[in-house]
């Protein structure tokens, strides 16, 4: 049976992942809890080295610290593959620190702008992966000839970290974009598309990167995407979720204002596939009265009865536009005025300092929206045929189309014409700039966290580390209370008398008398404590520190080569092995740690 996972389906997954930082969970059907509220936190593991190998059948690939094993293949020591597989990464698991909300953002593939490109446009009906990824080999005009060229993402990063979508790319009559030349730098936040710029490119204005978001989440391959608004408030109202002037997610930003001025359904974008021929234009023609449905225009150039039927009439008076139909008209030559009659009233009376108009051929749409007002302008390229549609100048959007179509009236009076098609271009849900998440495909997410040195004494700064997961929900060792605080010292801690010689990490330790093995992250010689991971039980019948046969027994000794010590005590790691769930895994190359350093880890995970 066909079916389809939606791009919006993976939006909404991260958007759900993204949210679970935040939220307060629910119980009981009402009451917010944050008792009950996600706890995630990234955690690091395994200090030994890669090893071990896996045979595809064919080849036997070895695993070392510059050939790491792949989680998801079933044969790979720590895959993911099996129905415990979280044990092993507790097993080997040093420290854990937690993730907070703004640790995470919804990011996109970063896309520069720059000059000579060209750029897909925002079109609702080309399938959205392939307008947010770089296609090759697409037919372009290079501006003199056809030629086949690497068409980029519909959105683009400037050189100050702002970030635009673009609404239309000088395609040429034959749907062939032309190259992008003058990078967008306007941060006009109003609903309406901006102008086109001197190349012909309209882009709008979505946001901009702050520098603390900069510094968080900007990569090399990834910029961060985000909606002011929470996901499922579609109002402005002055509730948790909503952007009012003043409201609760008011930021004072460019982006709070574009969203709050996105109209859902608007009509701004015209792309006209054929210019056609032969359509009636007059400019700046003056009018001598108007009042109700009757328009009367000096110095017309057709003559003829009902020559002007079908034609829009466009003139702004008082501060105000008009756009009228005309259902019909007649001309008086002893004035050489033409009376129009106006499909609807003017709803005022023209007095004073009259106006002048535009007339051209009405452009008839067909939707499910309403209020647009729209004006064909002629086409004055010196190649253009006679009474070519050059463009569309919107005086109304309009609202609420999710579907339109556009047809060029044929005007009694025009000789012969035929041939235009214009295109209008539904915008996405809620209008441009209302969700950017889900307008520039934002189902990556990532969590940026640092470890500041050895985070209060949780982490090791004298060893190194092989793994990082995300953990969701831990609890306390030893219950079933949420695990809460901002770090976890996973770690045994093993307290140790009587040393034969200096004990250093990376060394197994075995105890004969129990059995039990384990790997040694790090030592504190003053304190005569040693961090260990990597334990397992042995085969001796006899219970442990934990009341458990096999585990290491306090005041018995153990041993690595020559070393040789007794155990005196034995402390768990802070969480309960084997709580919550760990949802992310990554093997990576040893990762070096100094008492004086930071780590700063980025994870990118897809939906």
């Amino acid at each position: 049976m066909p079916a389809l996972v939606t791009t919006e389906f993976r939006i909404h997954n991260a958007k759900q992942f993204r949210e679970m930082f935040s939220e307060a969970a629910q119980y009981g059907g009402a009451t917010a809890s944050a008792a009950l509220s996600t706890n995630m936190y990234l955690f690091i593991g395994k200090s030994s080295a890669w090893s071990g190998s896996y045979n595809d059948g064919t080849t036997t690939y070895a695993f070392t610290d510059t050939t790491q094993p792949d989680p998801n293949n079933t044969n790979a020591p720590s895959s993911d593959t099996t129905a415990n597989t979280s044990y092993s990464h507790w097993k080997d698991m040093i420290a854990a620190k937690k993730v907070a909300s703004s640790d995470v953002s919804h990011v996109i593939a970063r896309n520069n702008w720059t000059s000579g490109r060209y750029y897909s446009m925002y079109d609702d009906t080309t399938k959205f992966s392939l307008l947010t990824a770089t296609q090759a080999s697409q037919p372009v005009y290079t501006g003199s000839a056809n030629a086949t060229a690497s068409l980029y993402p519909m959105y683009v990063m400037n050189s100050t970290f702002k970030v635009y979508k673009c609404l239309t790319n000088n395609k040429t009559e034959g749907g062939r974009p032309q190259p992008s030349t003058v990078e967008p730098t306007h941060t006009t936040t109003s609903a309406a598309a901006p102008a086109a710029q001197a190349d012909g490119y309209v882009w709008k204005y979505m946001y901009t990167i702050s520098a603390a978001e900069s510094l968080k989440f900007v990569t090399s391959s990834y910029i961060p995407v985000k909606q002011i608004r929470d996901a499922n408030s579609y109002g402005q109202g002055g509730t948790a979720g909503g952007i009012a002037v003043s409201g609760a997610k008011d930021d004072s930003s460019d982006q709070v204002t574009v969203e709050r001025n996105a109209i859902d359904g608007a009509l701004d974008v015209f792309v006209i596939s054929n210019d056609g021929a032969n359509y009636h234009f007059e400019n700046n023609k003056a009018i001598a009265s108007g009042t109700g449905t009757t328009l009367i225009v000096s110095a017309t150039t057709l003559t003829t009865a009902n020559a002007y039927a079908n034609s829009s009439i466009y003139f702004t008076y008082g501060g105000a536009s008009y756009v009228r139909k005309v259902a019909s008209s007649t001309y008086n030559s002893g004035t050489s005025q033409a009376t129009m009659t106006l499909s609807a009233t003017l709803g005022v009376t023209l007095s004073g300092t009259m106006p002048t108009c535009n007339v051209g051929p009405w452009p008839r749409i067909d939707g499910d929206g309403h209020g647009q007002q729209l004006v064909l302008t002629a086409n004055t390229a010196g190649t253009a045929a006679a009474g070519s549609v050059g463009g569309v100048t919107v005086v109304n959007s309009g609202n609420s189309f999710t579907t339109a179509t556009m047809t060029v009236s044929t005007q009694p009076g025009a000789s012969s014409p035929s041939g235009a098609i214009v295109t209008p271009i539904v915008p996405p849900k809620g209008g441009h700039g209302f969700d950017a998440v889900s307008e520039l495909g934002g189902y990556f997410a990532m969590i940026n966290t640092k470890l500041t040195q050895s985070e209060s004494g949780a982490f090791t700064t004298s060893n190194d580390f092989r793994k990082i997961g995300l953990l969701k929900d831990p609890n306390t060792n030893g219950g079933f209370v949420r695990y809460t605080s901002d770090t976890a010292d996973q770690a045994k801690v093993i307290t140790y008398s009587a040393a034969n010689e200096a004990v250093t990490g990376d060394i197994t330790i075995t105890q004969a008398v129990s059995g039990a093995t384990g790997y040694v992250v790090d030592v504190n010689a003053t304190a005569s404590t040693m961090r260990v991971i990597d334990t397992t039980n042995g085969s001796s019948d006899t219970n442990g520190y934990d009341s458990k046969p096999g585990s290491f027994q306090t005041g018995s000794a153990a041993t690595s080569g020559t070393l040789s010590f007794t155990v005196s005590a034995v402390a768990n790691g802070a969480m309960s092995i084997g709580s919550g769930e760990i949802i992310y895994i990554e093997n990576r190359a040893p990762v070096a740690r100094a008492a004086d350093q930071t780590e700063d880890i980025k994870l990118i995970i897809e939906f």
